[in-house]
């Protein structure tokens, strides 16, 4: 069995989902090829890449070579997709800006103490309490800053629904809706320009936030990535920080060959009694991957047998990654586990 050294936002989600999956992916000793990339991943590696480029050159005024627009593009979008994904991801950039969305989070982020940071990878141990020696874990935020208030935020984007035929339909929560479309040509939603009906929306810390939701009330899988990554820079385990989503969807109309796009908006903190109930589950799962017990509804032997078994299966992965017919099994095997 391999040693794990750190935990992901992504790693602790599988771990309870698919705990099969997980000990091929992580701690088997010969891990399965990758599986490639999907059409609607690449859009929103695609997206990414041009956000955070532009964002970039306007605060510093200047591109150095790891901002560059192609240099993030190609080294999140897999060569498959790159034509595909180069325009997809134009026209969900174009989309984004033309609604006022990033207007609004250049303002926020031109508000900071201090430059932002994009694109980074942070990785350390943290700590709660009685648990000195801490749990390591690792995140790659999107953007992180703090307020001229003293407030951390970290923010994240997602691209939902693109290639899908009913589009995404937006959590509830948001501070504000937007339609990217031309009115004139299509008509304009409900939801343009307003707030959803359950938010309250507050200064506070310098930010703009739904004070009358957390954003684990929006969607706990958002709520657990981005308070991960707010550990990870310093903030305290129950601490106060703010954290956000832009969230591009489709509504399911398709007029011409690509859809009609809107942008929801999340500004929310984390309460303290989940970040508690996170750390506690990540504390047991790093407690069960240490015991080495991974299948812990089994017997310990009967753990350690399927661990064998899977360690043995593993080796039919072995092989010319670039080969089709290899490709090929590993992902209908993969799809049996």
């Amino acid at each position: 069995m391999k040693t794990m050294k750190y935990l992901s936002p992504s790693s602790i989600s599988l771990f309870d989902q698919d705990r099969t999956e997980f000990y091929l992916k992580y701690l088997a000793p010969i891990s399965p090829s990758r599986l490639p990339q999907t059409q609607p991943m690449s859009v929103g590696s695609a997206f990414d890449a041009f956000v955070k480029s532009y964002m970039y050159e306007r605060i510093h005024g200047t591109l150095i070579p790891e901002f560059e627009r192609d240099t993030i593009f190609e080294q999140q979008v897999e060569k498959q997709h790159w034509d595909w994904a180069r325009e997809a991801g134009e026209y969900v950039f174009r989309c984004y800006k033309n609604s006022g969305a990033l207007a609004d989070i250049m303002l926020e982020v031109e508000g900071a103490v201090e430059d932002p940071r994009f694109e980074f990878t942070v990785e350390g141990k943290v700590t709660h309490e009685a648990d000195v020696e801490g749990i390591p874990l690792l995140g790659k935020p999107d953007i992180d800053f703090t307020t001229k208030q003293g407030m951390g935020v970290t923010l994240d984007w997602k691209v939902n629904g693109y290639c899908g035929k009913t589009g995404a339909s937006p959590k509830k929560g948001y501070i504000k809706s937007r339609d990217s479309w031309n009115h004139e040509k299509f008509p304009q939603s409900r939801t343009h320009g307003k707030e959803h009906k359950d938010c309250q929306i507050m200064m506070v810390g310098g930010l703009m936030m739904n004070v009358a939701t957390g954003l684990e009330s929006v969607d706990k899988t958002w709520a657990r990535q981005t308070c991960i990554y707010c550990w990870l820079l310093g903030r305290e385990v129950g601490s106060r920080f703010g954290v956000g989503i832009d969230q591009i969807s489709s509504n399911g109309s398709r007029p011409g060959d690509k859809p009609l796009l809107r942008i929801n908006t999340y500004r929310n903190k984390i309460s303290e009694k989940f970040q508690l109930e996170l750390w506690n589950d990540i504390k047991r799962i790093w407690g069960i991957i240490q015991s080495e017990w991974i299948f812990d509804e089994l017997s310990r032997e009967a753990s350690d047998e399927r661990c064998r078994i899977l360690d043995d299966y593993h080796k039919a992965f072995q092989g010319d990654p670039e080969d089709k017919n290899e490709a090929w099994f590993t992902d209908v095997m993969r799809r049996e586990w």
